[in-house]
């Protein structure tokens, strides 16, 4: 391991994470169909959190356990439709990685043969997140601990499952052992973008959300009641194309280390990366069931 790999100060992740940034939005000013994914998303997970408002109410009150069954069944369709576009998401940034024009229909096509890998991982991540919900109910101030260490090894052994699911045949266990691997190949620049990436997307959401702020402040100033509107729909619009570049950014880049960490490849769009500063990665063979594998048929 390089010396450059183990010393990640603040403004070396900060660096990592902008030059990731950078590069994946580059991919989204080339291919921005890219945020529809996200997007899409999003508002299934809105549309469900709505339908289930009212299950959750009854549920909370009747109480003996139904709410968790109630709360099971919205953490697995909000995971499985988030994961599925997700999935989606990362298939279409690999297209873009080889010059392929990243079709929405054609991705979600492909995604379709793995549906059974994604049911599985929706039913293993609702029920994780039921484990998570009774341990932060617990007054229990080791069970509050543990769900603190538990939270983070999950997120760790996690980190990569949507590229696993897309790019590998995997069982129930081997898709968590698929992705902490790749984790620890790459976790020297994982750790950094994490932080970087998140810093950058929270201070370019800072920016639009002041933005909205100043372009709304003359109306609201002569007319408050249509300034308060203005303003609101400004900051939402401001908050929502955040999260799509939030999320979009996190898939390319994703898929970014994932391709390097398992076939070595350099994508041309982050040629200003240094993927050699990852931490931990040991030379391997592309894995079985990669893209070109469950590449749709393209002539319907």
């Amino acid at each position: 391991m390089s010396s450059r790999s183990t010393g990640f100060g603040f403004f070396d992740r900060l660096k990592t994470g902008w030059t990731l940034t950078k590069d994946s939005i580059g991919v989204i000013r080339t291919y921005p169909k890219l945020l529809v994914f996200p997007l899409l998303a999003g508002i299934s997970s809105v549309f469900f959190l709505v339908l289930f408002f009212l299950p959750l109410v009854l549920a909370d009150v009747i109480g003996g356990g139904v709410e968790f069954v109630v709360l099971f069944a919205l953490y697995f369709v909000t995971t499985f439709f988030s994961t599925y576009f997700s999935a989606a998401l990362v298939y279409a940034a690999n297209e873009a990685f080889h010059d392929r024009e990243p079709g929405i229909r054609e991705s979600m096509l492909a995604i379709n043969d793995r549906l059974g890998p994604i049911v599985v991982w929706s039913v293993i991540a609702a029920t994780v997140s039921i484990v998570f919900r009774i341990l932060e109910n617990s007054d229990n101030p080791i069970a509050s601990i543990l769900r603190s260490l538990f939270a983070l090894g999950w997120s760790i052994m996690t980190f990569f499952i949507v590229p696993v699911l897309v790019f590998e045949d995997v069982s129930a266990t081997s898709m968590f052992t698929r992705s902490g691997s790749t984790f620890k190949d790459t976790w020297g620049e994982t750790l950094g973008a994490g932080f970087g990436i998140t810093a950058i997307v929270v201070g370019i959401g800072l920016v639009l959300v002041l933005t909205a702020v100043a372009l709304s402040a003359p109306v609201l100033a002569i007319f408050p009641g249509p300034g308060i509107v203005l303003a609101a729909v400004l900051i939402a619009l401001a908050l929502v194309f955040t999260y799509l570049i939030s999320q979009t950014v996190w898939g390319i880049a994703k898929t970014a280390l994932y391709v390097y960490a398992k076939e070595g490849i350099r994508p041309e769009q982050f040629e200003n990366f240094d993927f050699e500063t990852l931490g931990g990665r040991t030379e391997q063979k592309a894995t079985p069931g990669t893209r070109s594998e469950i590449r749709p048929d393209r002539s319907d």
